[in-house]
């Protein structure tokens, strides 16, 4: 286990989660006691690198030629920390088969591997809708999935040609401007009998926990002020505004 701050300062300025968010999942780790953590979508390796200082066991996969300068293991090198990285197939829901094929019995019974879920990948109701699934059957019971990103669209980057593969032009008008993963924490992770606690947190991340016998609750929480939840609703606003009048055009 490193310290917080000391992580923080080593990889200041690497994209893409920001130290505030680098401590909630750091304190998750810690106060869950999580020892084995499973990420979805590696980038620089910055939210790997903090869930392995507090502590964890960490694999990040991300897609077979996926670069990114610093790279993951210049990251961990910088944070004085160790990640398993996998970078074997196309996606990420790929890998999770193999996982689960090596740990199933022959009558079908998979045994989970992991404390704790980040996924912050492709953003895609068809990847990470199956992604999630997968994940459940992998994920020890109290365990943890967090979903980062719940309200982005394809349509905030609009010059951008293809993300994860998914060519923006091939897509409809409303898969382009709906958010593909609030849609999948809503209608597949709410709705899955074995994750029963779960807590939008700040619009963009979405935690489920699983626990079949539990009674469901799904709650709504902030760890920002108020000016700053009133900026980004005012953000948003501006955004929905911007593709209406493009729309028009």
């Amino acid at each position: 286990m490193r310290d917080f701050d000391e992580v923080a300062r080593a990889i200041a300025g690497i994209p893409f989660m920001s130290p505030a968010q680098g401590r909630l999942v750091y304190d998750h780790v810690q106060q869950s006691g999580a020892r084995d953590v499973l990420e979805l979508g590696t980038a620089h390796g910055v939210g790997a690198a903090y869930m392995a200082a507090a502590g964890a066991n960490v694999t990040t996969v991300d897609f077979a030629g996926a670069s990114y300068d610093p790279s993951p293991e210049e990251t961990a090198r910088r944070a004085g920390v160790e990640l398993n990285i996998v970078r074997e197939y196309s996606s990420y829901t790929w890998w999770l088969k193999t996982q689960i094929e090596v740990n199933a019995d022959a009558h079908g019974n998979v045994t989970p591997q992991y404390d704790f879920v980040y996924l912050d990948g492709a953003k895609n109701w068809t990847i990470d809708g199956l992604a999630v699934v997968l994940v459940e059957k992998l994920l020890r019971p109290g365990g943890w999935l967090l979903m980062d990103d719940l309200e982005w669209t394809y349509a905030q980057d609009p010059g951008r040609e293809a993300t994860d593969g998914i060519v923006h032009r091939d897509l409809s008008e409303p898969e382009r401007t709906q958010p593909h993963l609030r849609a999948v924490f809503d209608l597949i992770v709410a709705q899955h009998p074995s994750f029963t606690e779960l807590r939008r947190q700040d619009e963009w991340w979405g935690w489920a926990r699983k626990n079949p016998d539990a009674p469901r609750t799904y709650t709504v929480t902030t760890s920002q002020p108020l000016s700053a939840l009133v900026t980004n609703a005012a953000r948003k606003a501006a955004r929905k505004a911007r593709r209406r009048v493009a729309s028009l055009k």
